[in-house]
């Protein structure tokens, strides 16, 4: 009786804010058809970012977008607020705090959190008000969503698998990924990169994000023999496990999504760290001095080097200021799909018809506190 009753009381949760998060849009909408939006009297432009309480990377987040619109404010062009909003709560209340940032804020763009969850529910809002997106997620189902006025600034998971499984020669891989929906989209993602890279996953093994026995889960792992491990984690999270696995004997290729470039990974990881294979862009001539650009003002503005969450963060901020200083007074949403290119500091950014990021990808190793390019089987 205690778990149907649980279960009740958590369908009728959900269903609350469900329906707190339409009537939210409802507003937004009726807002946005009056011409009632609420702006700074000093600012042209409010765009808004979304980074739950929660959020790994979350001050890589927001000091990326923050150097963006100080950056864009020293150039010609109306001047930009940044609003940030995200709150820990029930089902729903992220959703609500990005209809809050366009009914409330004013915000003309939104740009979305890593949280493939997260995204959708801000994809929500705009869908209902033509406020354009720019996410970091990289789940694929986001750009499967129907709204045509979002881009992803970020490598899809399937493109940075597929790099990890072509760059690197090995036969027994096991994966490592989230529990919950964000480890369902992961799974979905990994094996249809391996399909497509003609191998296989022999194990994905579910973990929760506050796992506690890293030495444990190291040797759940190392049953299976692996010669390749996966850690489709968050930073720290995966700098933990890969210090178990390295403890317990494991000798064979670490390797992961490009966030794992960060100093959460390096701290957890410690000498772990070494031999990391990740992808990342192939960054052109123009690409190259955007990310020197970046980095030079990064480091002299927070004081320490950024990482991949950072750049994506600040390359998303650009992307979309540069979208709503454009000309002539036509709405935002209009300029999507995004038909040109700017060098960012994450690339060349160019998309295709449904948002998603156009790059070409390369394997790294990480090697004395530093990326290398590492070039096909540096496994070997």
């Amino acid at each position: 009786m205690r778990e149907i009753s649980f279960r009740r009381n958590l369908s009728l949760f959900r269903c609350s804010f469900l329906a707190l998060l339409t009537l939210t849009l409802m507003a937004v909408t009726a807002c946005l058809q009056a011409g009632e939006t609420v702006a700074d009297n000093n600012t042209n432009l409010v765009i808004g970012l979304l980074v739950p309480p929660e959020e790994p990377g979350a001050a890589s987040l927001r000091d990326g977008a923050t150097l963006g619109v100080e950056l864009a404010n020293q150039s010609p062009g109306p001047q930009v607020r940044l609003i940030i909003r995200g709150r820990t709560g029930q089902w729903g209340a992220d959703g609500v705090e990005a209809a809050r940032m366009v009914t409330d804020d004013g915000a003309l763009g939104l740009i979305a959190p890593p949280d493939g969850a997260a995204t959708h529910l801000v994809l929500q809002v705009s869908g209902r008000t033509a406020v354009p997106v720019i996410t970091l997620s990289a789940d694929s189902s986001v750009s499967q969503t129907g709204v045509p006025w979002m881009a992803r600034i970020v490598p899809r998971t399937i493109e940075e698998a597929k790099t990890l499984f072509t760059g690197i020669h090995a036969s027994h891989w096991v994966a490592v990924i989230p529990d919950e929906r964000a480890g369902r989209e992961a799974a979905r993602d990994l094996n249809e990169a391996a399909t497509n890279s003609n191998c296989s996953i022999e194990k994905i093994i579910e973990v929760n994000r506050s796992f506690t026995n890293a030495t444990r889960l190291g040797k759940q792992i190392l049953k299976n023999h692996p010669d390749a491990v996966l850690l489709w984690l968050d930073p720290a999270s995966a700098g933990t496990l890969a210090k178990a696995l390295r403890a317990a004997g494991f000798a064979g290729t670490l390797a992961g999504p490009g966030r794992l470039r960060s100093a959460d990974f390096a701290i957890t990881a410690g000498g772990a760290v070494e031999g990391l294979m990740v992808p990342g862009p192939i960054l052109e001539n123009d690409a190259a001095t955007a990310f020197q650009h970046f980095t030079n003002a990064f480091r002299a503005r927070f004081g320490h080097e950024p990482d991949a969450t950072a750049a994506a963060a600040y390359d998303a901020t650009t992307l979309l200021i540069h979208i709503l200083r454009q000309p002539g007074g036509h709405p935002a949403h209009e300029a999507f799909p995004i038909s040109f290119s700017l060098a960012g500091a994450s690339g060349i950014l160019s998309f295709d018809s449904q948002g998603n990021r156009k790059v070409n990808l390369q394997l790294f190793k990480a090697h004395d506190g530093q990326f290398i390019p590492a070039g096909a089987g540096a496994n070997k």
